[in-house]
């Protein structure tokens, strides 16, 4: 069924359907004035700030690392928006980012001497 499809695409982000079905263009915009890690991290801050679901902050999370953010830079994001985007918004993306960069934050509250 056709709708199955879609929806499955659309839940996992698959760019085919997102471009040639939704006529999305995703990925980093030509900003000549921006470095594309800036233009990624900056597109991973709006993804938080506007609490995009988790799939789409894993997705942000990996287009910031391919154009060269470090674990770091990503995680101060974070620290870097929570003023304007609300200390609520950034604890609900931490966890996201955390599998994002293969970190099981809620292992680590659990047993934080493990980590």
């Amino acid at each position: 069924m056709r709708f199955q499809e879609t929806l499955r695409g659309l839940a996992m982000i698959d760019e085919s359907v997102v471009k040639d079905q939704a006529g999305l263009r995703l990925g980093l915009a030509r900003i000549s004035a921006l470095d594309p890690k800036t233009a990624a991290l900056l597109q991973l801050a709006a993804s938080v700030a506007i609490g995009a679901p988790g799939i789409s902050l894993e997705w942000s999370t990996s287009l910031a690392l391919t154009a060269g953010a470090s674990e770091d830079e990503i995680a101060e994001v974070l620290l870097a928006i929570a003023p304007m985007a609300g200390l609520g918004r950034v604890v609900a993306a931490a966890p996201n980012l955390g599998t994002a960069l293969g970190y099981d934050i809620a292992a680590a509250l659990e047993d934080p001497d493990e980590q």
